[in-house]
């Protein structure tokens, strides 16, 4: 049996891995954008993308429409090359270099683990797979940690999960809040994926998970959610702005993640123009989680994080 496909982007600039990164996403299965380990330091950063589709589709369309792509947000497409992996078990691998981490009460492990969470832990079990969302990248343990923060502090009766990916953070909210959730995603393959998570973590009758396009499907067009997490990226953040107002519930909290700090300042105008305040902002890795409040003021009041628990490395405002 063949190996899967690997598509490799070499790309200069954390923007325009970004979005060679989103359109991947649009035509294969799997993407993951990361910076290189021998690029640290260097202006500006080399990132490499990987994809994992399950048919060849680089071509050269393809790889014109990702080098002018990345000289739009101001990098440089370096190098692009598909190739077939050997045959080996990649999901086995993944998964044991997958170990559990703790971040704040959440404590996210693969199916693979055998030991105790530590007491007074949620625990989330997520497998490496093919939709997005471990707890490693900087932007989910972000959303988790500003979840947490909102629980302590406040009460949520109809949250959403848009971009849900894996279910984790649709999984973190419905344990932690005790609240039926909404998940949607625009990949079936997501979709599937947050489902088995879901019935994994023992939810199956507490998160309803559809396939949508953002806010766009009859199942999400209320305007009653009180908590809004979406974790995916700055441009669609942006677009979206429209919708996440017509869907939030006056006084009602939205968790953004999946942008750099450099790309606050486009998200956070597109949500001032439909009347969101900033509340808080949460840095992790030079990645940031924006929790935004419909109808109140700002307040820069800083996070705690707790005593005995080790979240990620991270700055609060």
């Amino acid at each position: 049996m063949a190996g899967p496909l690997r598509i490799t982007a070499d790309i200069g600039g954390a923007e325009a891995a970004l979005e060679l990164a989103a359109i991947l996403d649009e035509v294969a299965g799997a993407v993951a954008a990361f910076e290189t380990a021998e690029a640290k330091g260097e202006t500006p950063p080399l990132w490499r993308v990987e994809a994992y589709p399950r048919a060849p589709i680089l071509d050269a369309a393809l790889e014109i429409r990702l080098a002018l792509a990345a000289a739009a947000a101001g990098g440089r497409l370096i190098g692009i090359a598909e190739e077939r992996l050997p045959e080996r078990d990649w999901l086995a691998e993944n998964r044991r270099a997958f170990p559990p981490q703790r971040i704040g009460r959440f404590f996210v492990h693969g199916s693979h683990w055998r030991g105790a969470a530590p007491v007074s832990s949620i625990a989330i079990e997520i497998d490496a797979a093919t939709a997005f969302g471990t707890g490693e990248h900087p932007s989910t343990q972000g959303c988790l940690l500003a979840l947490e923060d909102l629980a302590r502090r406040r009460r949520f009766r109809r949250p959403l999960d848009i971009g849900t990916g894996s279910g984790i953070l649709a999984i973190a909210a419905a344990k932690r809040l005790l609240r039926r959730v909404t998940a949607g995603d625009i990949d079936p393959e997501a979709v599937r994926v947050a489902r088995h998570h879901s019935r994994r973590n023992g939810l199956a009758g507490r998160i309803r998970t559809v396939r949508a396009a953002g806010y766009r499907s009859r199942v999400l067009r209320r305007s009653d959610y009180d908590l809004i997490l979406a974790n995916i990226l700055a441009r669609p953040l942006a677009l979206m702005a429209c919708d996440l107002k017509r869907a939030i519930a006056p006084g009602g909290a939205a968790v953004l993640a999946g942008l750099l700090r450099r790309q606050e300042a486009s998200v956070l105008a597109a949500h001032r123009a439909q009347g969101l305040t900033l509340e808080r902002r949460l840095v992790i890795e030079g990645w940031s989680t924006l929790v935004l409040r419909s109808g109140h003021k700002r307040s820069d009041r800083p996070v705690q994080t707790g005593g005995s628990q080790r979240p990620p490395k991270a700055s609060f405002t």
